[in-house]
């Protein structure tokens, strides 16, 4: 589902700026899904460290998610600044600084938000008994 998010976007970006599908451009598409991937990762390996401390899934989910936050935030828009002169400087990595530039930008909101939800959806909630 996140793969489809993602070239969806990058697609629909091209789309609407009129870029033609090139060999550059599908270099950035799996560059990106790496991206993706990791961010995901990390996100979910935070979220079962809440879990192995004790925490509930929905609020491990939350908590792993705010806690990646800023660090995913900060490496997406650092991404997406530092491909623009790329994508400026020659029309030849114009396609594949878009497709990072486009994807990253839905990606992040993937990561952010559509990580933990899937992650309580299909992470069991294993309650400690009380008493």
């Amino acid at each position: 589902m996140g793969e489809f998010i993602l070239n969806s976007s990058t697609f629909l970006g091209f789309f609407f700026l009129k870029i033609p599908i090139s060999f550059p451009a599908v270099i950035g598409v799996i560059s990106l899904t790496g991206i993706v991937v990791n961010d995901a990762i990390v996100t979910i390996e935070t979220t079962n460290g809440h879990r192995a401390k004790g925490m509930d899934a929905r609020n491990a989910a939350a908590w792993g998610a705010s806690d990646r936050l800023r660090p995913i935030l900060t490496t997406s828009i650092t991404t997406i600044v530092g491909v623009i002169p790329l994508g400026l400087s020659d029309p030849g990595w114009f396609p594949l600084a878009s497709a990072i530039g486009f994807g990253l930008i839905a990606s992040t909101l993937m990561t952010l938000l559509v990580i933990p939800c899937l992650y309580l959806l299909l992470t069991p909630n294993l309650q400690q008994p009380q008493g």
